[in-house]
C-alpha cells in the first residue's frame, strides 16, 4: 500500500500556493501533507500536483489510497476491503484502489471519483478555501500537541499560566528571563533552536517554530513557521516561515506566506466595523468567509514599508512592494511596486535579484526550479 497526496480546486488558495504545492500549506503545526503523513507511518507517500511543480510520475500497480490536499484527517482510517470513495461529511476527498488502472494526474482522478460508487467516511475537515487555513488553525495546534514526542526543557525562571504540562520546549530553545507563557486556553509549543527573548508574552494554542526567534512580542492563538522573525503583536494568525515582522505593529487572522517582510507599524485589520463577515477578493471574484474576525493573505517574498495599513479581508500576491505608507488595496496582483496612489509592474530580473539576496541572508541559495517557478508566476500575474 502506498499514499498519494494530491492538489486539488488550488485557484481557492491563491495566492499562497504560486511558488509551492497546495499540500505544504501549513496548518497547526504541521503542514497539510504532514498531517495526512501522520497517520501513515511506515508507508511510501508521493505526490500528484500542477505540472510546474515536476513531481516525479507516479507508475505503480500496488493498492493506493488517494487523499486530497484539501483534506485535514484527524484519526486513523481503517482501510476499507473493497475499492471505496472516502466521505469527509458528504464530500468526497479521496478513494482507495486495489486494481488497475491507478490515476496519475488530476483529470484521470477526477475521473476516478465519479466512478466509484462505494463509500467510507473519515473524521476530519475540509479546507475550502483560504479562509478555512485560519478558521481551523487554533483546533489543529491543540491537536497537534497531542502528537508531540520527548520530554520538555525544564523552565525554572519562566512565568508560566495554567498547567505546565501544557508547555513543551524542545532542549536546544532559548527562553529568556521575562518571558510569560499562559496555557489556560491551549497548550504552547516551541521548537528545537527557538528563542524567545526577555518582554514576550505567548498565549496558547500557540506553536513557535524552528530557530524563529520572538522579541519583545505578544503572540496570541497563531503558528509561526520555521526561521521568522516576530515582533509586536500576532492573534490568531499563521506564517508560512522564513518572514519578518520584527517590529511594533498588528497581524491578526491573517496567513503570512514565505520571504515576507512586514515594515514597521504594519498593521491589519481583521474585524469590519459593523461586525458583518469578512469577504475576500479574488481580482474580480469573492467570498464571503462566513468569519467576523479574517484578516489578509499575504503571498511569498512581499515586503511593506513603515505604517503600511492593510484593510479587512485584503489579498496581497507574491512580489509586492507596498511603500509610502497609508492604506493598501484589498486586492493587490502578483508583482506590482505600489503606494496608495499609483502601481507599476516589478521587472521580473529585478524581483529575482531582490529574492536571491534575501534568502542569502538566511543561507539559502536560490534553486534552478524555483527560480523557474518564479518566472512562471510572473507569466500568469494578469491571470489572477
Amino acid at each position: 500500500m502506498k499514499v498519494i497526496i494530491y492538489e486539488k480546486n488550488t485557484e481557492f488558495f491563491y495566492p499562497l500556493t504560486n511558488l509551492f504545492p497546495q499540500f505544504n500549506l501549513r496548518i497547526g503545526m504541521k503542514s497539510i501533507a504532514e498531517n495526512i503523513k501522520y497517520y501513515f507511518a511506515g508507508l511510501k507517500v508521493d505526490y500528484i500536483g500542477r505540472d510546474i511543480f515536476k513531481f516525479k510520475k507516479i507508475n505503480t500497480k500496488k493498492p493506493s489510497l488517494y487523499l486530497s490536499g484539501q483534506c485535514i484527517i484527524t484519526k486513523k482510517i481503517d482501510f476499507p476491503k473493497e475499492e471505496a470513495k472516502f466521505l469527509i461529511g458528504s464530500k468526497p476527498v479521496g478513494f482507495i484502489k486495489y486494481k488497475p488502472p491507478f490515476p496519475n494526474n488530476p483529470k484521470e482522478i477526477d475521473k476516478i471519483l465519479k466512478t466509484i460508487k462505494r463509500t467510507h467516511k473519515l473524521s476530519g475537515f475540509i479546507l475550502n478555501n483560504i479562509c478555512d487555513l485560519i478558521k481551523y488553525n487554533e483546533p489543529m495546534i491543540i491537536h497537534h500537541f497531542k502528537m508531540k514526542k520527548g520530554k520538555s526543557k525544564t523552565l525554572k525562571d519562566t512565568c508560566i499560566i495554567g498547567n505546565k504540562k501544557n508547555v513543551y520546549v524542545a532542549k536546544d530553545a532559548i527562553i529568556y528571563n521575562l518571558v510569560c507563557i499562559d496555557v489556560s486556553e491551549g497548550p504552547v509549543y516551541i521548537d528545537k533552536g527557538a528563542v524567545i527573548r526577555p518582554f514576550t508574552t505567548i498565549i496558547g494554542p500557540s506553536y513557535i517554530g524552528p530557530g524563529t526567534i520572538v522579541d519583545r512580542a505578544k503572540i496570541i492563538k497563531s503558528s509561526i513557521g520555521p526561521v521568522c522573525r516576530i515582533g509586536g503583536e500576532v492573534e490568531a494568525s499563521i506564517f508560512q516561515g522564513y518572514s519578518n515582522k520584527c517590529h511594533e505593529g498588528f497581524m491578526g487572522h491573517s496567513f503570512i506566506g514565505e520571504w515576507v517582510n512586514l515594515g514597521a507599524l504594519t498593521t491589519n485589520s481583521d474585524l469590519k466595523n459593523n461586525y458583518g463577515t469578512v469577504r475576500v477578493s479574488y481580482g474580480k471574484k469573492r467570498i464571503d468567509s462566513g468569519m467576523i474576525k479574517l484578516g489578509c493573505f499575504i503571498g511569498d517574498h512581499t515586503k511593506t514599508g513603515i505604517g503600511t495599513l492593510i484593510p479587512t479581508g485584503a489579498v496581497i500576491g507574491s512580489f509586492v512592494n507596498f511603500f509610502g505608507g497609508g492604506m493598501m488595496p484589498g486586492f493587490v496582483p502578483c508583482f506590482k511596486w505600489l503606494t496608495a496612489e499609483k502601481h507599476e509592474d516589478y521587472k521580473i530580473e529585478k524581483a529575482i535579484a531582490a529574492a536571491k539576496t534575501v534568502m542569502e541572508r538566511r543561507n539559502m541559495k536560490m534553486s534552478k526550479q524555483y527560480e523557474d517557478l518564479i518566472r512562471i508566476s510572473y507569466k500568469w500575474r494578469n491571470l489572477s
